[in-house]
């Protein structure tokens, strides 16, 4: 199995679409980080944010924006990549679902960099994170999803992905919550539940790797990320950046 192409975290705009009647000697990866439409071997479905699938060599492929700016992780590849697959119960032309999905844009930007760097045997470990990919995305089909409504479950994502999407204004547990019509106790058990980590952490973590960007700009004073951010205290932006990288914003670039 072997990487020709990469993309990480990569852009397109609302308007984009993508078709392929035939995607020849590659095997396609492509991750949504905001919701899009997808194919799969039934037909063409609207997908939320986490969705993740590998098109089979000489299979269709469609892919476009379906709810403003289309961001997403992507890969090509070819080799003996449904052999590997196949080993670990991976199914091709197949839309996994995920909903704690930070390791899949994590295991894409490590494969990503070794391209990129081509350092020696950089080939062998970019086949072994996409190994693990194919492995992870497998396992948390097999311990299955919360027991709460497909309704709900969507709503819940679509949450995240407008609150990912405008992570500097100001959210908060109970306002969260009301737009779901739920309580502030059960929204936030289920967000933990299906999420693997609280509404206030998450935000938190969101808003921390936007301003490490905006710090390696170096265009910017700390007060000024802190509130492009949303953080209005600049002193408490600075408590919660250094909890999370374990520096201040001075000492991070």
């Amino acid at each position: 199995m072997k990487i020709t192409k990469i993309g990480e975290m990569w852009p397109e705009s609302s308007s984009f679409s993508l078709e392929r009647e035939d995607t020849g000697e590659r095997y396609i990866f492509v991750h949504l980080l905001t919701p899009a439409i997808l194919s799969d071997k039934t037909g063409i479905h609207p997908c939320s944010a986490g969705s993740c699938i590998c098109y089979d060599a000489h299979s269709y492929q469609y892919l476009a924006a379906s709810e403003g700016d289309l961001l997403h992780n992507w890969a090509h590849m070819t080799g003996n990549v449904k052999e590997v697959a196949d080993r670990y119960g991976f199914q091709m032309n197949t839309i996994y679902h995920v909903d704690n999905d930070r390791f899949v844009t994590d295991l894409i930007q490590s494969a990503g960099l070794e391209l990129l760097q081509r350092k020696s045997f950089h080939e062998d470990i970019c086949t072994m994170k996409m190994s693990e990919l194919f492995i992870r995305l497998v396992r948390t089909q097999k311990e299955g999803m919360p027991i709460i409504s497909k309704e709900l479950h969507d709503a819940l994502l679509s949450l995240r992905t407008e609150v990912h999407m405008r992570y500097a204004e100001s959210w908060d547990v109970e306002s969260m919550a009301k737009l779901l019509n739920l309580s502030s106790s059960r929204f936030y058990a289920l967000y933990k539940t299906v999420f693997g980590i609280s509404p206030k952490q998450d935000l938190r973590n969101i808003r921390i790797e936007h301003a490490k960007n905006l710090l390696k700009r170096k265009q910017y004073s700390v007060k000024e990320i802190a509130n492009m951010v949303g953080y209005s205290n600049e002193y408490y932006f600075i408590r919660c950046f250094k909890e999370i990288t374990g520096k201040t914003p001075g000492k991070f670039v």
